[in-house]
């Protein structure tokens, strides 16, 4: 992980954003955690946290209704020194939402400025994730890109998410 970095507001959007910074990250809805079983002083120092398309999506669509809480809590997350980072899956999600949603040009604007870190899927992490979508039965199911990000944040062990869909990390059934 150790191309994950900090960055400005035009980071993990890719486009210039606006807001306040009082945001801290266990305060906000839009970053989910999971209580660590690693003792605080064994943790690293500048922790990593995932980011899902939806995030992307509203940091940056302007007229996104949680864009404003995205933006704070994602300079948030800068301030507080976390390394954002997503896959290549959610990189390609991300763009179709915003070639559909914003139009194609501002997709590719993002594409082209976002210096997100990107964690390229393995072989191991797709068959992982292609059994869970497999095995999600629910109503809902679960897309492969969000079981492969399950899964990447399994074996980084990574248990925090930058998110703004309410059924991401969200039991599937």
């Amino acid at each position: 992980m150790s191309n994950a970095h900090r960055g400005s507001d035009r980071e993990a959007g890719g486009a210039a954003t606006q807001g306040g910074s009082g945001v801290e990250p266990a305060e906000s809805p839009l970053v989910h955690t999971e209580e660590s079983t690693v003792p605080r002083a064994s943790r690293p120092r500048h922790p990593a946290v995932f980011v899902d398309s939806s995030a992307i999506v509203a940091l940056v669509d302007r007229d996104d209704a949680s864009h404003r809480a995205a933006v704070d809590a994602y300079r948030g997350l800068v301030a507080a020194g976390y390394r954002l980072f997503t896959t290549n899956y959610v990189v390609a999600e991300a763009f179709d939402l915003l070639s559909t949603g914003v139009g194609p040009s501002v997709a590719r604007q993002w594409l082209r400025d976002s210096k997100l870190a990107v964690y390229h899927a393995e072989e191991q992490d797709e068959r992982k994730a292609r059994k869970l979508v497999i095995q999600a039965e629910g109503k809902r199911g679960l897309s492969l890109t969000d079981a492969v990000s399950v899964v990447v944040m399994e074996r980084l062990d990574v248990a925090d998410a930058f998110a703004v869909d309410p059924n991401f990390l969200a039991d599937p059934t």
